[in-house]
C-alpha cells in the first residue's frame, strides 16, 4: 500500500478515537452472490436478490472516495463472474483507491486481463488436494494453485491465500505455509464465522476448540520464528484464546481493542445494504446505499451488540485502527512490496 493512502488511514484513526469522528476509510464492497464455487461452509450463492448494475456501482466507488475510503476489498461470491469486474477496479484505483479482491481463482487464468489495477489479491486455499477439495470440491485445487503461479508473476500485484480452517484441513497447515515460503508471498488462516445467512454446515465442519486453540498456538510459534503468515502475532495469541469457537460474537471486548464496524471500516452487500461489517448481514437495519447514496447509508449504520468477534479480518483492523504500533509494523512489511 502507498505510502499517502497509510497516513489517510492512521490519520481517520486518530480522529475517531480521539473525538468519535466516523470515516469509511476501508470498505468490503460484494459485488455478487454469484459464485461457480461450492463451497461446503458457505450459503452465498444461495441467496437470491437484486445485484447492483455497472453504473450503481462506479457511482459508489466515486462516492466511496468522496468520503474518505482509502481501501476498497472486492468479495462475494465470486467477483470475477462479474463482467464488468475491470471496470470497478479501474475505476477505485483511477479513484486513488487501495484496490484489493477475495477470489476462488478459478477464473484468474480468463479475467487476469482485465485486473491489471488491481493491487492485492487473497485466494482461497485450503490445504493440499484432498483437504482443499474436501472444503471446496473436486477439480479446485489444481486451478487455484495455477491461479496462485500466474498472479505470482504479475509485476506490481501483492499475492496472500487464505485458508479457511475446518476438519478436514487443520493437519494441512504446515503445507500451505511451506507452499507460501516457497512462493514468497503471505498466508493467512481464518475460522468458521459467518452467521446463518451466510454460512452453513458449521456443526459438521467446525473443529473441537481445544483442536482451534492447538492449531493456532502452532501458527503463534512458526509466526515467532519467521513463517510468511500475514496474521499478526497479537491477533494469533487472541484467536488461540477464544472461549467458545461456535459463538462467532462475544458482547464484551476479548483480550484486545474496540471494534471499530461502522466507524471505520463497513460492508456494502450485493444490493447495496451497507452494514458495520459482514457478520450483521441480516442481522441488522441497514439503509441503501443505491437509493440513499453511499455517505448516508454510512451514516445510518446502528451501534452493534458486540464487542469482538472471531473473525480475522475485522480483529485486525479493530488492532491497526487503535494504533497497535506492532501490528502497524506488521501490516506494512506484509501489504508493502
Amino acid at each position: 500500500m502507498q505510502f499517502g493512502n497509510m497516513v489517510k488511514m492512521g490519520a481517520a484513526a486518530v480522529l475517531q478515537g480521539l473525538a468519535g469522528v466516523r470515516r469509511p476509510v476501508n470498505v468490503m464492497l460484494a459485488v455478487t452472490n454469484h459464485c461457480n464455487g461450492a463451497c461446503r461452509y458457505c450459503r452465498i450463492p444461495e441467496r437470491a436478490g437484486r445485484e447492483m448494475t455497472t453504473e450503481e456501482i462506479l457511482r459508489l466507488v466515486d462516492q466511496m472516495a468522496e468520503a474518505g475510503t482509502v481501501r476498497l476489498g472486492l468479495w462475494g461470491g465470486e467477483p470475477l463472474l462479474r463482467r464488468d469486474i475491470g471496470a470497478i477496479v479501474d475505476r477505485a484505483r483511477a479513484r486513488g483507491l487501495y484496490g484489493t479482491m477475495d477470489s476462488n481463482g478459478l477464473l484468474w487464468r480468463e479475467r487476469c486481463g482485465d485486473l491489471r489495477g488491481l493491487h492485492h489479491v487473497t485466494f482461497a486455499y485450503d490445504g493440499n488436494a484432498a483437504a482443499h477439495e474436501a472444503n471446496r470440491g473436486p477439480g479446485t485445487h489444481a486451478r487455484v494453485r495455477e491461479a496462485i503461479d500466474l498472479a505470482v508473476r504479475t509485476p506490481g500485484l501483492k499475492v496472500w491465500t487464505l485458508t479457511v480452517l475446518t476438519r478436514n484441513n487443520l493437519g494441512d497447515v504446515d503445507a500451505v505455509i511451506d507452499h507460501a515460503a516457497r512462493l514468497g508471498i503471505h498466508c493467512a488462516f481464518q475460522v468458521l464465522h459467518h452467521n446463518g445467512e451466510l454460512g452453513c454446515n458449521h456443526d459438521q465442519l467446525l473443529p473441537a476448540d481445544d483442536e482451534y486453540r492447538a492449531v493456532f498456538r502452532h501458527l503463534l510459534d512458526r509466526k515467532l520464528r519467521g513463517a510468511p503468515i500475514a496474521s499478526s502475532v497479537r491477533y494469533l495469541r487472541y484467536i488461540a484464546e477464544w472461549p467458545d469457537f461456535r459463538q462467532a460474537t462475544l458482547p464484551g471486548r476479548h483480550l484486545g481493542a474496540p471494534c471499530r464496524a461502522g466507524a471505520l471500516y463497513c460492508n456494502v452487500d450485493a444490493n447495496g445494504d451497507v452494514y458495520a461489517c459482514s457478520l450483521r448481514v441480516g442481522q441488522a437495519e441497514a439503509k441503501n446505499a443505491v437509493d440513499a447514496g453511499f455517505r448516508a447509508a454510512f451514516d445510518a449504520i446502528p451501534p452493534s451488540p458486540c464487542g469482538s468477534c472471531s473473525a480475522t479480518c475485522f480483529t485486525e483492523y479493530n488492532y491497526l485502527y487503535s494504533m497497535d504500533p506492532r501490528c502497524i509494523l506488521q501490516w506494512m512489511r506484509t501489504t508493502r512490496g
